[in-house]
């Protein structure tokens, strides 16, 4: 009887960690995607107060990161930043970087390419890898 009770408890506790793993591996990917729009939120709040303060939107991303202490990580992400001149809103695209370049560009290809962006992430991707 002893030993039913014991097997019970350990079937009952396997099941306990694979519902919590579960739960955590769904956190985590939330979590990525809420770190990219983080990160794309205060690369542009950081260009509109510059647009306030200075009269123009910076022609580059460091001059956000010199002046209005922007940090991006650029081990975690791909910034794209776009300028149309200097009173127009630039555009700002954020991608997730993997750990093997090559998963990237597997990523990247497998993204729609109907979005101009994804082009521009290729292009960039392209560059790092030839490096």
């Amino acid at each position: 009887m002893k030993n039913i009770s014991t097997w019970i408890g350990l079937v009952i506790f396997v099941c306990i960690v694979a519902v919590a793993g579960s739960g955590l591996a769904g956190m985590r990917g939330r979590n990525s995607e809420q770190q990219l729009v983080v990160q794309k939120k205060a690369i542009e709040r950081a260009a509109v107060l510059c647009y306030a303060l200075e009269g123009f939107y910076p022609p580059r991303l460091d001059h956000l990161e010199e002046k209005y202490g922007l940090i991006v990580d650029r081990n975690k992400f791909l910034v794209i930043y776009k300028t149309f001149g200097s009173n127009i809103r630039p555009e700002v695209s954020v991608f997730r970087l993997f750990s093997n370049p090559k998963t990237l560009k597997a990523f990247v290809a497998s993204e729609t390419t109907e979005s101009p962006d994804i082009f521009d992430a290729f292009d960039a991707l392209e560059t790092i890898i030839d490096e």
